[in-house]
């Protein structure tokens, strides 16, 4: 499992789970949910959901803002279409 910054969990950090249509892909800690995303981009684990420059310049062009956000401490466009984000505590026991 993929745990973006381990290392750096702060006091009153909530742990949350990132995934897509094809499952986890990571936790990572944060005070809120974009926090969470951007330690998780930061730590590299969000790189398969980059959008390439073509993609970016085709949605931002046609205003479809609602498929993909900016992420990270660059700032970088990821897609967003398929993200989901949750609070770990909220995740089901599997037998």
């Amino acid at each position: 499992m993929k745990i973006a910054n381990k290392d750096g969990f702060k006091w009153g950090e909530k742990a949350y789970l990132i995934g897509h249509e094809f499952g986890l892909i990571c936790v990572a800690y944060g005070n809120h949910e974009n926090e969470a995303i951007d330690n998780a981009v930061d730590a590299g684990y969000m790189d398969s959901e980059r959008m390439s420059d073509a993609d970016h310049d085709e949605y931002d062009a046609n205003g479809w803002y609602d498929s993909f956000l900016y992420a990270g401490n660059a700032s970088e466009p990821f897609w967003c279409e398929y993200l989901w984000i949750k609070p770990a505590s909220e995740r089901e026991r599997v037998a």
